[in-house]
């Protein structure tokens, strides 16, 4: 991508600085808050923001809110994150200084992963065979953009993570969250990008993906609709929604209601056309896939 003087004369001088570069290399593992930076780098927590003031200004970086922490991350699809990561790749990785560093984020991801919540035993067993199911259903061509929303972002996006440019897993649990960055980001999944929010408002920008991936989420829904229309929301044209239910949980929704139909409904006042509907077990766990892309009309919208 090519960059104006005006815009790569200042990100050279940005990185330019032994901090900020030690920073850089740090954040294109993953995303980490100041706090955790600071024990990363061994630097006071004010001299960490003003680098990362710098860098964030500049382009160089992105960075987000989740409750009260905000977390900083090179960028994989901008013009700053390209060029720190062409930059990063020059460098020589067992430098003494940058394999402590490396050293001390395996030491913050593994005290993430230990501040992680216990799955719920009724999600934790089918999670990990969910991946070959759905890249089964993905097919085998590489995706450019992939949102995951569910119960398990570590176990799916482990198995499903490489399968895209750009992966984003989203939970509505912090502690999940956290313990997803800590898998993910310590198998090498660092373009993965783990969020704290909630399915019905999510913070993505419209068109933004080309596959949403919504895990065992709606049967515990009070508004399946208004999730189902975020989806659609981010969806970009000639995408896919794919949902995995509880088989038994739509049936104890709705009991005069059949869980296949339920699911159609739900896509369809959403705008959705379903054209894949299967019923698969996991683990003892009944579960429905559906596959579903836009309506021709919200498509042109």
């Amino acid at each position: 991508m090519a960059e104006s003087f005006d815009n790569l004369l200042p990100r050279l001088r940005a990185i330019a600085e032994p901090s900020r570069l030690r920073l850089l290399a740090v954040l294109a593992r993953g995303e980490f808050s100041v706090s955790e930076l600071t024990e990363i780098v061994g630097q006071s927590q004010p001299r960490v923001s003003r680098h990362l003031k710098l860098l964030d200004d500049c382009g160089l970086l992105e960075r987000f809110r989740e409750q009260h922490w905000i977390y900083y991350r090179v960028p994989v699809d901008t013009g700053g994150g390209q060029l720190a990561r062409l930059l990063l790749e020059q460098l020589d990785g067992d430098d003494p200084v940058l394999a402590g560093d490396r050293d001390r984020v395996q030491r913050v991801l593994a005290a993430r992963s230990g501040r992680g919540v216990a799955d719920d035993a009724a999600t934790a067993a089918p999670a990990g065979e969910l991946s070959p199911q759905l890249a089964a259903e993905l097919g085998e061509q590489g995706l450019d953009a992939l949102l995951y929303f569910g119960h398990a972002p570590d176990a799916v996006l482990a198995g499903l993570g490489s399968r895209a440019r750009r992966v984003v897993g989203m939970n509505a649990s912090r502690h999940v969250v956290q313990r997803a960055r800590a898998v993910l980001h310590s198998v090498g999944l660092n373009h993965c990008v783990l969020q704290q929010g909630e399915i019905t408002a999510l913070p993505q920008s419209a068109h933004s993906f080309d596959v949403v991936l919504i895990d065992r989420v709606l049967a515990g829904s009070a508004r399946p609709t208004a999730a189902l229309q975020e989806a659609a929301r981010v969806l970009r044209p000639g995408g896919r929604v794919v949902l995995v239910e509880d088989f038994d949980a739509l049936e104890r929704r709705t009991p005069d209601a059949n869980p296949l139909a339920l699911l159609r409904a739900w896509l369809a006042d959403a705008g959705l056309a379903c054209d894949r509907l299967r019923p698969f077990d996991v683990s003892g766990a009944h579960l429905l896939l559906a596959a579903a892309v836009l309506e021709p009309e919200a498509a042109a919208a």
